[in-house]
C-alpha cells in the first residue's frame, strides 16, 4: 500500500514538472540554432566579430576592424541575414511603430514593429532592417532596448576614422 502510494506520487510529480524541463529544452536548441546559423554567415562573409548582442530570436554583430554589421534573424523556422557594410552608411535611425487599442475604456499603445533604418552616403539610398514585428512574434523581450542599445553600439563605428600605424 505504502509502496504503490509513493510510486502514484513520483509519477504525478513527473508529469507535472515535464512540461517546464520540455519547454526550456526547446528554447535551448532555437538560441542554439540561431547562434550556429550566425557562426556559419560570419565565417562565410570572414568577419571576425568582436561585438555581439543576442535577443530573442534575434543576434547582431559588428566587425570593428572591417566595419561590417550582420544580423540574422530566425522567424517561423527561416533565418532572415542581413549584412551592412558600415563603410557606405552615413546615418542610423531607429523607428518604433506603436498600434493604438481601446482596452476596458482606456487607450493602450503596444509596440507593434521595430525598424532600423541605414541611409548611404551621398545617395538616397535606403537599407531598412526589421529587429521585430508583432505579427510575426508575439513576445517582446525588451526589444526597444535591445535595439537601442545596438544603436548606439553602431553609431561608434559609423563615423570612426581608421587607426594609423606609425612607422619608423
Amino acid at each position: 500500500m505504502k509502496l504503490d502510494f509513493i510510486i502514484v506520487s513520483g509519477i504525478l510529480v513527473i508529469i507535472c514538472f515535464l512540461p517546464f524541463i520540455l519547454c526550456r529544452l526547446f528554447v535551448n536548441t532555437k538560441k542554439k540554432n540561431l547562434k550556429i546559423k550566425f557562426k556559419e554567415e560570419a565565417l562565410k562573409l570572414s568577419y571576425n566579430i568582436t561585438f555581439k548582442l543576442l535577443w530573442n530570436t534575434n543576434i547582431a554583430g559588428i566587425d570593428i576592424l572591417k566595419r561590417q554589421f550582420l544580423f540574422v534573424q530566425e522567424l517561423e523556422n527561416e533565418f532572415i541575414i542581413n549584412h551592412i557594410d558600415l563603410n557606405k552608411i552615413g546615418q542610423i535611425r531607429l523607428l518604433p511603430h506603436y498600434a493604438k487599442y481601446s482596452l476596458h475604456n482606456k487607450l493602450v499603445s503596444t509596440l507593434s514593429r521595430l525598424d532600423l533604418e541605414f541611409y548611404e552616403n551621398n545617395t538616397s539610398g535606403l537599407l531598412t532592417v526589421n529587429l521585430y514585428n508583432y505579427d510575426l512574434n508575439y513576445t517582446e523581450d525588451f526589444e526597444l532596448k535591445n535595439a537601442e542599445n545596438l544603436v548606439l553600439e553602431l553609431q561608434k563605428y559609423l563615423n570612426a576614422m581608421p587607426i594609423l600605424k606609425h612607422t619608423a
